[in-house]
């Protein structure tokens, strides 16, 4: 009893250290400040093992409600429906809080894997991988490749936590105390609260963000291509450019992802039938990298994202709909709008029906992934992390924003020849014209994909909940949750809590302004 007490008040970080590669029985058993040493990087086999935790962890942090639909939710685009299971309910209220277990979710899952990645990074620069130690030449390509992708996954979780839970970052506040993340870059586990991290400077962790890419490039050998479910150098790229966007870098946001648009291995679905198959049946076509989803292995498949927009008994509703405004940002002629949205008949708890559109880019996958432990795993599906389409818009930003005006445009009408039947190409005379029309094409395509929060902070901007498609099945009809949700750009919970428990565990934490 008295160690499961203690254990309460060892801070995420730490825990995730302390948890690498354990069960829950294993925490019965073994003191907190050691793992068992059979669990070190000795052999190939070792490395294996450790590889397929790194994947496994990254399928689940790229789908469900916690890290997708917690940031679409509170957002603009959808209403809560009468019935609902009141799942995300405060985050899509506004009545955020550090207690709320999704942040503590996000915030410890990133941990985690940041964790796993030290011990690989750290237990193999400790280990003679080549012949001389035992390694055959297949077996040391195949652990250095590991420790390459240890390095990229350890930036993708720092990015990730710094989109979460730091302000957007900008030059002249970069450098501030306590702006970015906290973080340890070694396994290092200990119970004394006085050694645990505190939070980096915004500019300290994107600079450790950026020298992880170039050590994941030196090692990762991998070609990209639209088959491959792992990091390869495309994947890098990938990141790269998303991290140079995010800090305002355009020159490098745009090489970044010209050279992914430019190399052909990735192609823009072009019609209605290559953009259905896209989300349908998992098509590819389009994707730097997507995350294998094995058929009917339940603990192999990815989270319930689409549980949230459909009904999955017979006669429920979903627990969220498209707002009307949102319906109507799509034109007639938009050959994305019959994939992500289904027209539906639905009669509310109070007895309401109503025929509207429900979010249908994660659609039911019956006929792919065998349902195992409830019907909720028909809306498993493979992530897809990165897709070409991102890079289109990334290019089209970062041109815009660094006064190439003519080559924003043509990434941009590209985008939208291959999305809009009988596109007519644009042309813009201002930044400022070209940017209304980006901002609309980010939240069409990526709709739904967990990047609308994020974008609204990078653009400083508020947003005004739309009006619903029909407001007697709203949940809270003509409340602060529908049209009368009004959120300024200064507004403190754009950025995300350090979790409570966090705070009260690690006495070098500093909570984010306004919690």
């Amino acid at each position: 009893m008295k160690e499961k007490k203690n254990m309460k008040k060892i801070s995420i970080i730490l825990m995730a250290v302390l948890t690498l590669g354990l069960t829950s029985c294993d925490l019965e058993q073994l003191p907190y400040n050691s793992i068992p040493d059979t669990e070190a990087l000795q052999n190939p086999t070792d490395f294996a093992n450790m590889r397929v935790g790194l994947y496994s962890s990254l399928r689940g942090m790229n789908s469900g409600d916690s890290f997708i639909n917690a940031t679409e939710l509170m957002t603009d685009g959808f209403n809560g429906v009468v019935g609902w299971s009141n799942t995300l309910g405060l985050i899509h209220r506004w009545q955020v809080n550090a207690q709320d277990g999704t942040f503590e979710s996000v915030y410890s899952s990133y941990q985690g894997l940041i964790a796993r990645a030290n011990y690989i990074i750290q237990g193999a620069s400790k280990l003679d991988i080549t012949e001389k130690g035992g390694f055959k030449e297949a077996d040391s390509l195949s652990a250095i490749l590991t420790v390459g992708e240890s390095y990229f996954i350890r930036a993708y979780c720092l990015f990730n936590l710094a989109q979460f839970f730091c302000a957007d970052y900008e030059a002249a506040t970069a450098s501030e105390p306590n702006s970015g993340v906290s973080y340890s870059l070694v396994y290092a586990p200990t119970s004394d609260a006085s050694k645990y991290p505190g939070r980096y400077t915004l500019a300290q962790t994107y600079e450790q963000i950026k020298s992880d890419l170039v050590e994941a490039r030196k090692r990762v050998y991998t070609k990209g291509g639209t088959s491959l479910g792992y990091v390869t150098d495309d994947v890098i790229t990938a990141l790269e450019a998303r991290v140079a966007l995010a800090m305002d870098d355009y020159a490098t946001a745009a090489a970044k992802a010209t050279e992914l648009i430019k190399n052909g291995r990735y192609m823009l679905a072009g019609d209605a039938e290559s953009i259905n198959a896209l989300w349908v049946s998992d098509g590819s076509g389009e994707a730097i990298w997507m995350i294998p989803t094995p058929s009917g292995t339940q603990n192999e498949l990815s989270g319930q994202t689409g549980l949230r927009y459909q009904p999955y008994t017979a006669g429920s509703t979903p627990d969220f709909i498209p707002t009307q405004e949102l319906i109507d940002i799509f034109s007639d002629k938009d050959m994305r709008f019959n994939t992500y949205f289904l027209k539906s008949t639905l009669t509310t708890t109070n007895g309401v029906t109503a025929d509207v559109y429900t979010f249908n880019k994660y659609p039911d996958h019956t006929g792919i992934y065998e349902a195992q432990s409830g019907e909720s795993y028909r809306f498993r599906y493979q992530p897809k992390v990165f897709r070409i389409a991102e890079m289109y818009l990334i290019a089209a930003e970062a041109y815009a924003k660094s006064g190439d005006l003519g080559q924003a445009t043509v990434y941009l009408n590209e985008l939208e020849t291959n999305r809009i039947e009988d596109f007519q190409e644009r042309s813009y005379n201002s930044v400022d014209g070209f940017m209304t029309e980006l901002k609309l094409e980010r939240r069409r395509e990526l709709l739904g994909e967990g990047m609308r929060l994020f974008d609204l902070k990078r653009w400083h901007e508020g947003f005004t909940r739309g009006t619903p498609q029909q407001m007697n099945i709203c949940v809270f009809p003509g409340s602060n949750a529908t049209t009368a949700m009004k959120v300024d750009a200064n507004n403190k919970r754009l950025v995300w809590p350090i979790p409570q428990s966090e705070m009260d565990s690690n006495p070098q934490m500093v909570q984010n302004p306004g919690y």
